[in-house]
């Protein structure tokens, strides 16, 4: 299947009806396929992603096309034998094109580029979007990612607020990313020997010591940096959502020699173990999942948004572990 490149008309080319998305919410809905419902079907109007994945959120690669005046990967479009056009491929920017054509945004974007084919049969409509959306190209993971924006703001010198731009994000979350990149490479590389494998899964871990509630209570409490790295690394803090927690437990005599000796959830339980009566104690797991679920699934909005606004709450931390422990054990249960 090869296509040429071209530069197309945006009002020439359909959005595709048989985009998984779009078809999904035509099976819900019923009218025309106005352009503010394509905006609900491939969740346009919102930035509704987990950036955690590595995944790229529609206002994000708004920002990202405005910044670049354009995009760099061309939609993929399918020329029928009637002559009509549909984007097979990159429904979300032909969108965006239009919208920013249709509000008088600075820029051209009456055309967008494109690899056009000629009358592609079912089969290879559906290979390309299994390439695109299944087996295509991986997101960077966080690291990698952080790596290559730490190279471009100091060793190709480009100025933060052009990197922000170029990357779709806040200047915040860039700026925590590098920072963290800098801090692993400083403190963590050299705790490895030159054939030891280097856990870059770890870095989230460096973008938690970004918290200055973190780092001042390691400083204060009489530790550096390298000790923290060495916790990382020796799984002190073995779930990395944990270093929200070294401000409790280094500000605790007692806890903190326990971290020291024996790990983060160790510490914890110093700190606080919540108590259990001897009919939850006495209860099956069959029991306690059934009935956490269905807690879970009632918990009152204003308690979840309370939640939202205090992540070092105790209950957080016991799902977490509760979280962990059940994941392993699953993983068990697969082998």
């Amino acid at each position: 299947m090869e296509g040429k490149q071209q530069n197309l008309p945006v009002n020439l080319v359909e959005l595709d009806r048989e985009n998984p998305r779009i078809r999904r919410f035509l099976e819900d809905y019923e009218g025309e396929l106005t352009d503010d419902r394509v905006a609900l079907a491939l969740d346009v109007a919102a930035d509704t992603s987990e950036d955690g994945m590595g995944a790229t959120s529609p206002e994000k690669l708004r920002n990202s096309i405005l910044a670049n005046k354009g995009i760099m990967q061309p939609i993929i479009v399918n020329r029928l034998a009637d002559g009509r056009l549909v984007c097979i491929e990159g429904n979300t920017r032909l969108w965006i094109y239009r919208d920013f054509k249709s509000n008088g945004v600075e820029g051209d974007w009456s055309r967008i580029p494109a690899i056009v084919h000629e009358n592609l049969e079912g089969f290879e409509v559906d290979a390309i979007r299994l390439q695109a959306h299944l087996v295509g190209p991986r997101a960077w993971d966080a690291y990698s990612k952080a790596k290559y924006q730490w190279e471009l703001h100091y060793k190709h010198m480009m100025p933060l607020d052009r990197l922000v731009d170029l990357c779709g994000g806040d200047r915040r979350d860039v700026q925590r990313s590098i920072n963290a990149y800098a801090d692993m490479e400083n403190h963590f590389r050299k705790l490895h020997e030159p054939e030891e494998p280097y856990l870059t899964q770890r870095f989230s871990g460096f973008v938690e010591l970004q918290s200055n509630k973190v780092r001042t209570a390691i400083l204060k409490s009489g530790f550096t940096l390298d000790d923290f790295a060495k916790w990382i690394k020796d799984e002190r803090i073995k779930g990395l959502a944990g270093v929200r927690q070294l401000p409790r437990v280094l500000g605790d005599k007692k806890a903190r020699e326990v971290f020291v000796k024996k790990g983060l959830k160790a510490a914890l339980d110093v700190l606080e173990k919540p108590e259990v009566n001897s009919t939850l104690r006495e209860a099956s797991v069959a029991q306690l999942a059934r009935v956490l679920t269905e807690k879970i699934e009632s918990l009152p909005w204003a308690e979840i948004q309370r939640l939202r606004a205090d992540p070092d709450d105790d209950m957080l931390r016991y799902l977490i572990d509760a979280q962990e422990s059940l994941t392993t054990f699953l993983a068990e249960l697969d082998k």
